[in-house]
């Protein structure tokens, strides 16, 4: 029977309090949004249909820590401002992702999804402010073709005025010359949203040993694992699945376990047939452990035949203790049915029983205990400081300072739960092996924001996880190609052909409208059929589509379509109001690769729209969200300071301004993406391990 991990096993009056104050039941979520593909009857080469809107892969001291500040660097250099001064429009652009379908033919849909909770109204999932406010917007609704050339040829820049230091570093990290081009960089530069920040790879987790962790068996240090199970319902969920068990990782100190090849729902088959995939085929996993310092990476292969086959893992199911080897003594598990193996990896390891809609998981600042942080939430609960329990509105347009006391940050993020759950010394010495499991419709599963989980009482160290996700890292060496690795974000080679996608689509838009000299483009992604299903509030038609763009994007503008309806006819009123694309019209690019990068490209593609309409509650137009919300930082767009996106709507009407004010992290956690994940992020100070 899986054991559920406390932070201590003292009894204090603080953890009385809080199992006293606890007691409401938040919601419980299953899965994210599985995606279908669609066939595209429009497609530039007839045999190749696609089009869709696959989701994305888916020694302690007391003392006070001491900063230390590095140089100041604006993410724009003067060639740079001048550059975008002369209209090359860097700052309108935005990466697609091109949600993909199977060659000749779609994939069915998959009818689980993430659950509501229960009586849950419209009107609680609207999170437009009951405060008054006004947004100065860039709206085309009136005079709209006037604003709309005006705001294509003069983009508003906001040049960073903070006196904070932010994090020095460079802007490039991409080669796609060596990758089928575009061979302009210019073509490619707009489509980085990370940073090559050096000191960042140097960090490690108060938790890291590096004589344990990098121990050969048989040593007297023992190392400690992290161990977690691949989403298989799309693509989407299982990178939602790898940004947490990373992170996690990470800040455990443990080595990260990465598991097997295998099948997922919404796969498509490769060229050779087959349809298993592997985080290695959409992300560089061998460099980024290279890379990162305090993180270490091994295959489940690696992992069984070291601490499996060994005799190191015994049974923890019904208080036994006995030595368990792996089914049959089998290590290699690639492409092979994974019920055995992950019901042993369930009995050998301990799971934690974390819901992240329940409980905000809390990691003490080096050098303290977990005792203060259950006396905080405690605190929290029953208002000793006379303050009510707060609520997500109080922070609406006005964010918390990323540097603000712990307290304050930690009643910003807690978003309705009533529950700590903590990592600690003690955690960390009793469980040689965790593992986090994924099952259908299971609450524990690692489908949450990595942000909107973990929670770090040292601020410097809760920004460099953000960073740790967004960006690239190398190390102290001269350049070269192969210092230049990424975290969370998806291989070169995918990122070049959404550049070359994002190149072909802005010529496409030139010759259009002459007068769109920077070949200017919009993006929308709509999500349909099983997904009105499950969020009727969610469901449009075709006429109120066009109503709700309208009042967004010009007439006659070029608009990119990601989509899930395979009958591309709903959209015949949209496609007379607007020069529309379909992935499917650029075959001749995408022949020979991957089906399974198509959505991935989807997602860059129509994040570097001008302006950008997603569907209210997908996870695919939210993950599109937080990549804008990445550019805006960098490109410094109105809001950026505040980590609002002007430029960036939602559907139904109803939810339409969703990014255009800061708000603080609420449920459901999946149906969106929160500025705290990009907002004055580049902090460069950085705790002591």
């Amino acid at each position: 029977m899986n054991t559920r991990l406390r932070g201590s096993d003292t009894a204090s009056n603080a953890k009385n309090m809080l199992k006293q104050a606890v007691g409401i039941k938040s919601m419980s979520h299953s899965d994210t949004e599985s995606i279908s593909p669609q066939k595209k009857p429009r497609s530039m080469v007839e045999s190749l249909r696609i089009g869709t809107d696959v989701l994305a892969f888916h020694g302690n001291s007391n003392e006070e820590t001491k900063m230390s500040r590095q140089s100041t660097m604006s993410w724009t250099n003067p060639q740079a401002q001048n550059s975008l001064a002369n209209d090359r429009s860097q700052v309108l652009r935005g990466q697609d992702w091109y949600g993909g379908s199977q060659l000749m033919r779609g994939n069915g849909h998959d009818s689980n999804g993430l659950q509501l909770p229960e009586n849950l109204d419209e009107n609680d999932l609207f999170t437009e402010s009951k405060r008054s406010f006004s947004i100065e917007t860039i709206s085309p609704s009136s005079n709209s073709q006037n604003k709309l050339n005006d705001y294509q040829t003069n983009p508003n820049i906001i040049q960073n005025s903070s006196s904070k230091k932010v994090a020095s570093g460079t802007t490039v990290g991409l080669d796609c010359s060596v990758y089928g081009g575009p061979f302009d960089q210019s073509e490619y530069a707009e489509i980085v949203y990370w940073r090559e920040i050096t000191t960042d790879a140097s960090f490690t987790s108060p938790y890291y040993n590096q004589q344990a962790q990098e121990s050969i068996s048989g040593s007297f240090w023992k190392p400690k694992y992290l161990t977690f199970e691949m989403d298989d319902v799309d693509l989407n969920n299982a990178r939602l699945g790898l940004e947490n068990a990373m992170l996690l990782a990470h800040s455990m100190g443990r080595t990260l376990v990465i598991p097997p090849r295998q099948q997922i729902a919404h796969g498509m088959m490769d060229g050779s047939g087959s349809n298993q995939v592997s985080f290695s085929d959409f992300y560089d996993i061998e460099i980024i452990g290279a890379k990162q310092k305090g993180l270490n990476i091994i295959t489940m292969e690696q992992f069984l035949e070291r601490e499996g086959m060994q005799g190191n893992l015994r049974s923890y199911l019904d208080g036994e203790s006995e030595v368990l080897y792996p089914p049959n003594s089998r290590i290699k598990w690639d492409n092979q049915p994974l019920g055995p193996l992950w019901k042993y990896m369930r009995n050998v390891t301990r799971t934690f029983q974390w819901n992240p809609n329940e409980c905000v998981l809390a990691f003490p600042a080096a050098g303290t205990n977990d005792q203060h942080l259950f006396s905080m939430m405690a605190d929290v609960l029953v208002g000793k400081d006379g303050r009510p329990f707060p609520h997500y509105s109080e922070y609406q347009g006005h964010p918390v300072n990323v540097d603000a006391p712990a307290i304050e940050r930690f009643r910003e993020i807690l978003a309705g739960r009533r529950k700590i759950c903590m990592y600690d010394q003690r955690i960390h010495d009793d469980n040689p092996v965790v593992h986090f499991k994924t099952d259908k419709h299971d609450e524990y599963r690692l489908i949450t924001p990595f942000y909107a989980f973990s929670w770090f009482e040292d601020w410097r160290h809760d920004l460099w996880s953000k960073r740790f996700i967004r960006d690239k890292l190398s190390f102290l060496l001269p350049y070269s190609q192969s210092d230049f690795a990424s975290n969370i974000r998806y291989r070169d080679e995918v990122m070049c052909l959404a550049a070359r996608i994002i190149s072909a689509l802005r010529d496409h838009a030139k010759k259009k409208n002459r007068g769109n000299v920077n070949g200017l483009y919009d993006a929308i992604h709509i999500r349909r059929d099983d997904f009105q299903q499950q969020y009727p509030m969610s469901e449009m038609n075709a006429s109120e589509i066009l109503t709700g763009l309208k009042d967004i994007i010009a007439p006659g503008s070029s608009v990119f379509i990601v989509t899930n309806e395979r009958n591309l006819s709903f959209f015949a009123s949209i496609q007379e109001a607007y020069d529309v694309s379909y992935l499917g019209d650029f075959g001749a690019i995408l022949a020979g690769v991957n089906p399974n990068y198509f959505p991935l490209v989807e997602q860059i593609v129509a994040s570097r729209g001008r302006m950008f309409v997603g569907t209210f509650l997908s996870t695919f137009s939210a993950y599109i969200a937080r990549l804008r919300g990445y550019y805006s930082v960098k490109e410094l767009r109105v809001g950026y300071m505040t980590g609002a996106l002007q430029n960036t709507y939602l559907l139904p009407i109803k939810w339409k301004k969703e990014y255009q004010l800061y708000q603080a992290v609420h449920k459901p956690l999946f149906g969106r993406e929160f500025p705290i994940a990009w907002r004055d992020i580049d902090r460069l100070e950085l705790p002591t391990s």
